[in-house]
């Protein structure tokens, strides 16, 4: 193979997984939530969410289990956090048919628990429930 014939082939080959790369790593949107009334300060991280009125965004990866609450304010990404995927017991029958959100808060240990159900009727991901933790601050 001549060396002009081998760098056009690597020339064509980066070029395709140069445009398949940035479509691959898309998040899957599973459910949004506009407006929620968060009562409390919010901590992840390094970041802080302030009480206030946010949208919020339940994401996953297309090729991992892995899922992410996103929070916005307006078109602004505040923070996005990883969350953990609960086990779904399929016989229950208080599972929501739409996508829900839960709040709970732990005192104690000053934490706030956001649960999101994706609901029954979702086309991609139907019965997912994940649960992300933040730092809760009065």
């Amino acid at each position: 193979m001549s060396p002009q014939a081998f760098f056009r082939t690597m020339a064509g080959s980066f070029l395709i997984l140069f445009l398949y790369c940035p479509a691959h790593a898309q998040m899957v949107e599973l459910c949004t939530f506009k407006s929620v009334q968060i009562p409390y300060n919010l901590s992840h991280q390094d970041v802080v969410i302030e009480k206030g009125t946010y949208d919020l965004e339940a994401l996953k990866n297309p090729t991992t289990p892995s899922c992410y609450l996103r929070f916005k304010k307006g078109k602004q990404v505040l923070c996005q956090i990883e969350g953990e995927r609960l086990v779904f017991d399929p016989t229950d029958d208080s599972y929501p048919d739409k996508p829900t959100l839960k709040f709970k808060r732990n005192v104690q240990e000053k934490k706030l628990l956001i649960t999101v159900e994706t609901g029954k009727a979702a086309r991609r991901f139907p019965l997912l429930k994940i649960r992300f933790t933040l730092g809760c601050e009065e």
